[in-house]
């Protein structure tokens, strides 16, 4: 994989994005097909939105986001690489599209950009742990998608309805699991009902009167919403702890 990026020499969009202390460089890999021209373009009416995603934790290392790789979405460290691959984004539009997802309010397009964010912010996460040499007890990939939720809540006004659609992407790729194998606990990710709820908990706690219909039908919902509430408390003061020290500096 990393050859393939190494000698691509078509990049049809070059974007750096400064601050004092980080610099984001977004690649596009030239589109080929329909589809992949499609998620280009998606791709690109947000790129303000995504460089504004990454200004909310800067960090010093230098990072390269390659849009139309092969595999992913995923962190290469020996590249300081995200890749993200045009099939995913179209993968996720599709998913929405399937579900006539525009019944809730926000239409398909909108919400594969916001899940794209997620994910965005869920890969910088990864890439923020390996640059700072953060240390992390438990589970990285439950820790960046947490780190994702927080990026999205603190980097836009109206970021917990970002959230709330890359959420409902983990509702609709659970619902397309038949059966549970053994390979789906070894997994290094969660669940997919797992980050579902973990999401909607962090999103709930971040503005309790808001979000209550997002645990109606919770049989424990009284017991749920205080250790919702307590765990966005707990990690929005682990949010000011890691934005205030010097990893940023």
């Amino acid at each position: 994989m990393s050859k393939v990026l190494r000698v691509l020499g078509v990049i049809c969009g070059l974007s750096l994005a400064f601050s004092a202390q980080a610099a984001v460089i977004n690649q596009f890999i030239e589109p080929q097909t329909r589809q992949e021209v499609q998620a280009y373009r998606l791709i690109k009416t947000i790129e303000p939105q995504i460089q504004q995603l990454y200004l909310a934790l800067p960090m010093q290392a230098k990072l390269t986001v390659v849009y139309g790789a092969q595999d992913g979405p995923l962190f290469d460290p020996e590249l300081m690489q995200i890749q993200v691959p045009y099939h995913f984004v179209s993968e996720v539009l599709n998913r929405f599209t399937k579900d006539d997802y525009q019944k809730t309010g926000v239409t398909p397009k909108q919400a594969t950009k916001d899940a794209l964010l997620h994910t965005l912010g869920h890969e910088y996460g990864h890439a923020y742990i390996y640059a700072n040499e953060i240390i992390v007890l438990g589970r990285e990939e439950d820790a960046v998608d947490t780190l994702a939720t927080l990026l999205l809540i603190n980097a836009f006004e109206e970021g917990a309805e970002i959230a709330l659609s890359a959420a409902d992407l983990f509702a609709l790729e659970d619902e397309e699991i038949e059966e549970l194998v053994e390979d789906d606990f070894s997994n290094e990710h969660s669940l997919d009902a797992q980050r579902y709820h973990a999401t909607l908990c962090l999103i709930y706690g971040s503005e309790p009167a808001k979000y209550a219909a997002l645990l109606a039908d919770s049989l424990q919902r009284e017991d749920r919403a205080v250790m919702c509430e307590q765990e966005y408390e707990r990690q929005s003061d682990n949010w000011d702890r890691l934005t205030s020290s010097d990893l940023t500096q």
